[in-house]
């Protein structure tokens, strides 16, 4: 691979939510977000549904305007306000699969690679992603141990002055587009987790058929490949630190994502509902289906407000920071699929008919949210790890001697 040059050029090395949570500079932003998904993007979701592949088209279109490099200013750690717009508007633009398959690139892969990644090779690799040129994926899961990553198999055992990895990975996004792909595996003779940058030639890939988000291009994959020194990311027990930074982007950066499919279900919903009538009156004036609709969008904006104060804030690859984000993940995930649920609801029969709205699609890509980067279940786990008792609190309100 050619040379790069890994330092991102983007508008301005300020982070977003520098000048406050919201405002012009935000919207303007969001809207130029936008813009590039509607014009550049959207067009390619049809065929890349019908055919299930993720378009490397897509992602060269980001690259290209720049989008990318923006929301890694000067490197590491980047501008996670950035990040949070950028994915809500991927899941409010509608784009499913594809749109998660970019956010993979922007939060999971590249802020791996942008942190850890201290060698020409690896700064090659990122600046590709960053351009927009180069497909990478995360891959983490294998087919006994599900999200428990400690019980990884694949290994990386020296060989010459490199390194053969070998194993097999499961519910690898979008690892049937992959050039390359971050492996997660276990250092022969010290039993530590590593990761380590596979090339396309490494792996071969099975598609896998999915409910939902078809245009992902999820696969399984057989690793047999040797690598390099250079293409070794973490070892020496570092591999578990940097896969649970790469994994805590991908969690706020999906909660973002479900966040704005959410906001989509509830704008179609308000616009259905005002449109349609029903026994003399427009939908809207059934006092029952404004409020509950109502309901959804303050639960939806608290969601966001919240979210966004974490980005503004987040810095440093932590314990609590790690906890945070798997708890805005299952939340927002489990409010997005209840909000996609009842808005299709509210459009009666058509909702669930494919061709008259996307709300049946868009159920289907939704639970992804529950399931990718972590199961509900073990990110109240990470949550509750980090829940600890009161007692001074405790011991003020409750009397145990009565």
């Amino acid at each position: 691979m050619a040379s790069r040059k890994l330092a991102p050029v983007g508008r301005s090395s300020e982070r977003l939510f520098a000048a406050g949570l919201a405002g012009v500079h935000v919207d303007e932003y969001r809207l130029r977000v936008r813009s590039v998904l509607i014009d550049a993007v959207l067009p390619l979701l049809a065929q890349a549904e019908a055919e299930r592949k993720f378009p490397r088209e897509a992602l060269r279109h980001l690259g290209t305007s720049g989008l990318i490099r923006e929301r890694w200013p000067a490197g590491d750690p980047g501008d996670e306000g950035r990040a949070v717009i950028l994915c809500e508007e991927l899941g409010r633009t509608g784009l499913g699969g594809l749109g998660i398959g970019l956010l993979l690139q922007v939060q999971a892969v590249l802020s791996i690679l942008v942190k850890f990644g201290r060698n020409e090779l690896l700064s090659n690799y990122a600046a590709a992603v960053l351009d927009g040129e180069l497909i990478g994926c995360l891959a983490a899961t294998e087919s006994h141990g599900g999200s428990d990553l400690s019980s990884v198999t694949t290994t990386a055992a020296r060989e010459g002055d490199g390194w053969r990895i070998r194993g097999s990975k499961w519910f690898v996004s979008p690892g049937g587009a992959a050039d390359f792909v971050i492996a997660l595996c276990r250092l022969e003779g010290s039993g530590d987790l590593a990761l380590a940058v596979v090339p396309r030639s490494g792996f071969q890939a099975r598609q896998l058929d999915t409910m939902g988000v078809r245009s992902l291009a999820t696969a399984r994959l057989s690793i047999d490949a040797a690598i390099p020194e250079e293409a070794m990311i973490a070892a020496s027990g570092s591999g578990l630190r940097a896969i649970t930074w790469g994994l805590t982007h991908e969690r706020l950066g999906v909660a973002a994502f479900m966040l704005g499919t959410a906001v989509l279900a509830l704008e179609l919903s308000t616009t259905h509902l005002q449109r349609r009538s029903t026994f003399g009156s427009r939908l809207f004036d059934h006092q029952a289906l404004r409020l509950r609709l109502a309901a959804m969008w303050s639960e939806v904006r608290l969601a966001q407000r919240g979210m966004h104060a974490v980005a503004a804030t987040f810095s440093t690859p932590d314990a609590a920071s790690a906890r945070e984000c798997a708890g805005i993940k299952a939340t927002v995930s489990l409010l997005a699929e209840r909000v996609v649920t009842e808005c299709m609801h509210l459009f009666g029969g058509s909702g669930y008919l494919d061709t008259e709205s996307p709300l049946a699609r868009l159920l289907g890509d939704c639970h992804l949210g529950r399931l990718g980067a972590g199961t509900d279940e073990m990110m109240w786990e990470l949550v509750a790890g980090g829940l600890l008792p009161a007692d001074d609190v405790y011991d003020r309100f409750v009397d145990v001697t009565a």
